[in-house]
């Protein structure tokens, strides 16, 4: 009798095993579907890279200012004669004005990344609609001047925040193939080789100013003077992502024009 009951748990678990397996992979391939809509649906405001018949690409820093890293980033892309775009939490914006009126002043590029780097996903659509209009007051008060663009933390994405940015007039900025996790300090070697062998044209680099390791020099920083000349050599041209737009709208217009 005890065999048999044992032998009728054994099978009830696995049958559980199977049902819940199952189910966890409709639910993430109904989730990977819905991302897909919205991509497609919302496919002019949402930026994940540039024109790949162009040597370009896009340098981007999330979750700054940050008042040891980020001047270290802009004495580099300085160095170099490199223009990047910055997207700014608005907190960060608020302990370290001086450091975003240096980046605008520099050249770069200034993009809103919520207030406190929120995963959006999570939150309603007043509290996202919050945190984007605090960030974008935050960022005037310094610069006088509005970003129109908008990157998500933790690349999460809906439907609320696609028609939030919408309303707004902004784009959304996420990345393309090259995410070398540097927030996690994977290593310098490792960071520069994801970089370099990955790099295709149009490509939109995502890098951090800001790490929770505080150390003199971040291995962003450390990676950011091999990554920098060596993609000079190959040919790459820096762009801030709304020269990135410039040039995928501008290919898209000879299209439209060749095809009549």
């Amino acid at each position: 009798m005890k065999k048999l009951i044992y032998s009728i748990s054994i099978v009830s678990l696995i049958v559980l095993g199977l049902y819940t397996y199952n189910h966890n992979k409709v639910y993430i391939k109904e989730a990977s579907n819905i991302k897909n809509d919205i991509m497609n649906d919302y496919d002019d405001l949402i930026i994940k890279k540039g024109n790949d018949e162009e040597k370009v690409v896009a340098l981007t820093f999330d979750d700054g200012p940050d008042e040891d890293f980020t001047p270290q980033v802009l004495d580099i892309l300085k160095k170099y004669n490199v223009k990047a775009t910055f997207f700014v939490v608005g907190e960060k914006v608020q302990f370290n004005p001086e450091i975003l009126k240096m980046e605008k002043e520099e050249g770069h590029e200034i993009g809103n990344h919520t207030f406190t780097h929120i995963n959006v996903e999570k939150r309603n659509y007043q509290e996202v609609e919050r945190e984007i209009s605090k960030t974008q007051e935050a960022i005037k008060k310094v610069i006088d001047k509005e970003p129109k663009l908008f990157r998500p933390p933790y690349r999460a994405i809906n439907k609320n925040i696609c028609d939030i940015i919408k309303n707004k007039n902004m784009n959304i900025v996420l990345w393309s193939n090259l995410d070398p996790r540097d927030w996690s300090n994977p290593g310098v070697y490792s960071i520069v080789n994801t970089i370099i062998t990955k790099v295709e044209n149009g490509n939109i680099i995502l890098l951090h100013d800001y790490n929770k390791a505080r150390t003199p020099k971040s291995q962003t920083i450390q990676a950011l003077e091999t990554v920098i000349p060596s993609l000079q050599k190959k040919g790459f041209k820096f762009v801030t992502v709304s020269e990135l737009i410039d040039h995928v709208n501008k290919d898209k217009e000879k299209n439209h024009e060749t095809r009549n």
